[in-house]
């Protein structure tokens, strides 16, 4: 210390030690720690939550016999526990609905995603079809 310096602090008292900062390393670990638990708490939710959808269903093709009726055939996955319901119908060319059934599908305990239910079913129509598809699914309960 010079001798300038040492009569200031003589004068006006020496400069307090700077005050401790809280270690951040501590803090950064909570703060980590609690955002993976989030994530994985996230992650099970998704995993285990049940779905509120069933799977997509297919629409494998489809038969135009008269204009009076379309053939569709369609896959769907059943559920194991809750009952599927499907809307499935046949439009003309400009795409208006001319033909429209509901279909049940039955819970199966044995579904396998890699074996859907082929479904062949007969579509009542007021004009001639020129597509027969399926259209969406829900569950019932």
């Amino acid at each position: 210390m010079t001798t300038a310096q040492a009569a200031i602090a003589e004068r006006y008292g020496s400069a307090r030690p700077p005050a401790r900062r809280p270690p951040r390393r501590r803090g950064l670990a909570i703060a980590a720690a609690a955002g993976i638990t989030v994530m994985i708490a996230l992650a099970a939710w998704y995993s285990f939550a049940p779905r509120t959808t069933p799977t997509d269903p297919t629409t494998i093709g489809y038969e135009v016999v008269d204009s009076t009726r379309t053939i569709a055939h369609v896959s769907v996955v059943p559920d194991a526990e809750r009952t599927i319901e499907c809307i499935v119908q046949a439009t003309n060319e400009q795409e208006a609905i001319v033909g429209f059934r509901e279909v049940t599908v039955d819970p199966d305990p044995a579904a396998d995603e890699s074996r859907p239910a082929q479904l062949r079913l007969d579509i009542a129509t007021t004009q001639l079809a020129a597509s027969g598809h399926v259209d969406s699914c829900w569950f019932l309960d």
